[in-house]
């Protein structure tokens, strides 16, 4: 009778122990799942990292490239325009080969020109103007320079000649002319009604 006490005791601690040995597998199965959740997440976690670290790599390179590009214009040195002298003015104007190009309706305008004209005055370094003269029905596009020493010159960029624009005025007895240039009454009116000058 005492044995077999004694084995259902034993019975009894084996499958209290086989409860412990299930239960700490468990556990021990869901520390490996979290464990490997863990991990991928640290994965995920690293490479995000690392593409952040390259971002701040490309962000430094372009704050550094803005700082230089800074530190030059703050200097005096690079990109700078500025007013020219009438004589300079003129020799741009001279050299400057937008006034051999051809008009050209809907594709190369007075718009084209004085553009033309002002970008490239931009690369030598001069102030140019971008000036927009209204007609009751329309308008024109020629250029302008503030001369340091005879003050503001209009140009007509087509032809190089220069312009006295008056509000009132039309505007093809406002051009002077080189010689061998001559302007004639346009079939629409070219009465100046208003100057816009954009620097």
């Amino acid at each position: 009778m005492k044995r077999w006490i004694a084995i259902g005791i034993l019975a009894v601690l084996c499958l209290g122990l086989f409860s412990i040995l299930g239960n700490t597998s468990d556990r021990l199965e869901l520390t490996r799942v979290e464990l490997a959740s863990a991990q991928a997440e640290l994965a995920s976690a690293q490479t995000e990292l690392g593409s952040t670290q390259t971002e701040v790599e490309t962000i430094k390179e372009e704050l550094a490239d803005l700082q230089a590009s800074y530190d030059e214009l703050a200097s005096g040195r690079g990109y700078t325009i500025e007013d020219p002298t009438y004589r300079q003015m003129m020799n741009f104007i001279r050299e400057d080969k937008t006034d051999e190009r051809d008009y050209a309706e809907d594709e190369y305008v007075c718009q084209n020109f004085a553009m033309d004209v002002c970008n490239n005055a931009e690369e030598e370094g001069i102030r140019c103007a971008y000036v927009i003269i209204n007609y009751p029905d329309g308008g024109h596009t020629i250029v302008a320079f503030n001369t340091i020493d005879e003050g503001l010159v209009y140009i007509e960029p087509q032809h190089d000649d220069i312009v006295n624009p008056v509000i009132g005025k039309h505007y093809y007895k406002c051009v002077v002319p080189e010689p061998g240039h001559y302007y004639k009454r346009p079939n629409y009116d070219d009465t100046i009604g208003g100057i816009l000058i954009i620097w």
